[in-house]
């Protein structure tokens, strides 16, 4: 089997978090404090109801892996978004740093317990979606490098099932089967 990295095997969790926080990085940095109020594709959820999301979901990851508390100073009064963006910038990077440092097995995610490589994948996948949420909430879309998207698919496939829709995820959206891989991916999230 030849993956979207050209390997005879799927790309482990850490190089696919790699790729879902440096597409998602980018994405963060087209953010500005004028942007905060703007929906985003979730319908609930405005721009800054979504990062406060993505931060909560890194701190989640990274104490599931057993990885120590990164202790950042919270926004102050008047910093507004911009600390908020640097915080989810630096937990990103430390969870990165300690995937790779850190060996393998189990951890713990609220009640159960998966394989750090599946847990990995699934962080992945949704750093990677919330990112293009991002670029969708700011008007500046990026689409998700197709090689990303092909190799996040399989994780998207096992890990977004009829259980998760519609409370995390919308219904299936229909696209053609010759749809490029960002829009299949996208559709089997409920987005597009």
């Amino acid at each position: 089997m030849t993956t979207a990295t050209g390997v005879g095997r799927p790309p482990g969790a850490v190089e696919l978090l790699e790729r879902a926080i440096a597409y998602t990085g980018a994405s963060l940095r087209l953010v500005t404090e004028a942007d905060l109020h703007n929906r985003t594709p979730c319908a609930e959820w405005d721009l800054l109801a979504l990062l406060e999301h993505m931060e909560d979901s890194l701190d989640a990851m990274a104490q599931a892996a057993s990885a120590p508390r990164l202790e950042l100073v919270p926004a102050a009064p008047g910093e507004g978004g911009r600390a908020l963006l640097d915080r989810i910038c630096a937990r990103a990077r430390a969870l990165v740093g300690h995937w790779h440092a850190s060996p393998q097995g189990d951890v713990g995610l609220g009640d159960l317990s998966l394989s750090r490589e599946l847990l990995g994948a699934v962080g992945a996948l949704e750093i990677t979606l919330h990112g293009w949420d991002v670029s969708q909430a700011v008007e500046q879309p990026r689409p998700i490098p197709p090689g990303l998207a092909m190799d996040l698919w399989p994780v998207a496939r096992d890990a977004i099932t009829d259980a998760d829709r519609p409370v995390r995820f919308g219904p299936v959206l229909d696209v053609p089967d010759w749809a490029a891989p960002q829009h299949r991916l996208l559709a089997h999230a409920g987005r597009c």
